[in-house]
């Protein structure tokens, strides 16, 4: 009964919260996926509470550092579209300044 109040109180708090990053998100599955590869090559020496024990937090690494690697890519992803952007203007206060000179040396 107890087990049960403390799953459904659980459960109740963690629906208020907000949703996970990507990087919180990949570190958890990191965790998972290294502390279950841990556990089964502690089956095999042993002992697989000790297993998953030290691979919890190497899955973890892991995790964040793929995460890290998404979010560098979209920041320059982003960048390189603003640079296009400030390019394209360039360009066209190029052409403005020299239509205006074109102008200007024309008609005085």
């Amino acid at each position: 009964m107890k087990t049960a109040l403390l799953v459904l109180g659980l459960l109740w708090c963690s629906a208020c919260a907000a949703p996970l990053s990507p990087r919180e998100r990949d570190t958890g599955i990191g965790y998972l996926v290294g502390s279950g590869i841990g556990a089964g090559i502690g089956m095999a020496t042993g002992n697989p509470v000790l297993g998953a024990v030290a691979g919890g937090p190497v899955g973890a690494l892991a995790g964040w550092g793929w995460a890290r690697g998404y979010e560098q890519e979209a920041t320059l992803a982003e960048l390189q579209t603003r640079v296009a952007q400030q390019e394209e203007e360039i360009r066209q206060l190029r052409i403005g300044m020299q239509q205006l000179g074109h102008h200007e040396w024309l008609e005085p």
